[in-house]
């Protein structure tokens, strides 16, 4: 349907069949444009290039992410080349005196869990965990058992992910919404939206001033590595890591000995990046504003797709496997978990034989769709299934 905006990228699979949008979407074409144009701004402006890239090309993409979240004030959006770095500076927030206490789940991203883990081993965090499988089977009860461990315990952080990138699993806004009120105020709520950003309809109007929330381009924002962003609550915060773009208006009257912050988002921004990935951003949500292209179009198409997928699995090899992720509130791919790591390991080079692409994460094997896939893709996969 759309697949002529993504000519570049699909020109290079031949005979394959990337299903594997989750991990690595294609990038449409202006994407490409939009990059050079950056090479050529460079080279047109040199050092004044910072005070377009801030004056105009950061506030664009601003208005953009703030449109897609739903909502109000644009400058409480920080921007980083990693959603790790921006964690990094969310944790250095908290105070130093004792270990930080956060609350989070079993199936939070890799940068986020090995972080934590390793802050837990070094007694700066403690830690209580709970399982988000359980989403499948009893919504009602996880939801439940996190806001009774919200009022019951003491904690500094809530940490959960809007999709599971483990299992697709997704909590709705409404459920979003439910936790957030339902955690004492002095809980900062952080919510990793890198799975939903792009991919979901996602509506923060009610939560904004309330919570954290983390996103980036690599993904369904189809705008590649190095734009990442956390969408700020209003408040004086000063974060300990902290970078020199963080005091960029106040670089010339800065007194010395004194670190300020400024009274938005920017208080959470750090120091020189390559800008290439908001130029990609802004050019790729442009065009499908041109397009007519939503968040909520993207996510109905690839609804559609994925249930035709699913009606068609029975014969398949995937047919002794279980959907992880079988459920109305769910992300942009679709997790089947088999008996083991290893064979699922084998299963994902088998199907990479037989020019499948997919990805896996310990037992799960993940189908990702996106869109610049068609019915006769889907149809496609599901016959090399069957073979």
């Amino acid at each position: 349907m759309h697949q002529s905006i993504y000519s570049r990228f699909l020109s290079n699979l031949g005979d394959r069949l990337h299903f594997a949008a989750h991990s690595h979407h294609a990038w449409p074409d202006v994407s490409r444009e939009a990059h050079l144009q950056y090479w050529d701004d460079s080279a047109r402006l040199m050092d004044e290039k910072w005070g377009h890239i801030f004056g105009s090309v950061i506030p664009k993409t601003q208005k953009i992410i703030s449109q897609m979240l739903n909502l109000q004030d644009e400058k409480q959006i920080a921007f980083a080349p990693n959603t790790h770095e921006l964690l990094m500076r969310l944790l250095s927030t908290f105070p130093t005196n004792r270990p930080t206490r956060i609350l989070t789940t079993h199936n939070e991203f890799h940068s986020f869990r090995r972080q934590i883990q390793r802050m837990e081993e070094a007694s700066m965090v403690t830690v209580e965990r709970v399982q988000a499988d359980d989403l499948s089977s009893n919504r009602a009860s996880f939801l439940q058992s996190l806001k009774k461990k919200l009022n019951e315990g003491s904690f500094d952080l809530f940490f959960i992910s809007h999709v599971f990138f483990d299992s697709g699993l997704a909590l709705s806004n409404e459920e979003l919404l439910e936790l957030s009120q339902s955690t004492p105020k002095e809980t900062v709520i952080c919510i990793d939206g890198y799975h939903s950003f792009g991919a979901l309809p996602v509506d923060l109007s009610k939560l904004e001033g309330r919570i954290f929330y983390l996103g980036g381009g690599y993904k369904y924002a189809q705008a590649g590595e190095g734009v990442c962003f956390i969408v700020v609550p209003k408040g004086e915060w000063r974060p300990i890591y902290t970078g020199w773009f963080a005091e960029m208006e106040t670089l010339s009257s800065q007194k010395k000995h004194s670190v300020a912050y400024p009274s938005n988002g920017a208080a959470f921004s750090g120091s020189t990046f390559d800008p290439s990935g908001l130029y990609r951003f802004n050019a790729v949500w442009e065009q499908f504003a041109e397009m007519n292209i939503s968040t909520a179009i993207i996510h109905e198409q690839v609804t559609r797709l994925q249930e035709l997928f699913l009606k068609n699995i029975k014969e398949t090899i995937l047919k002794n496997s279980t959907l992880m992720n079988g459920v109305e509130n769910r992300g942009h791919f679709l997790a089947f978990d088999l008996e083991s790591p290893e064979q699922c390991s084998e299963m994902h080079s088998l199907l990479e034989s037989k020019g499948i692409i997919t990805d896996f994460r310990g037992q799960r094997l993940r189908f990702g769709f996106g869109l610049y896939h068609h019915e006769n893709d889907v149809q496609k996969l599901i016959d090399r299934l069957k073979s």
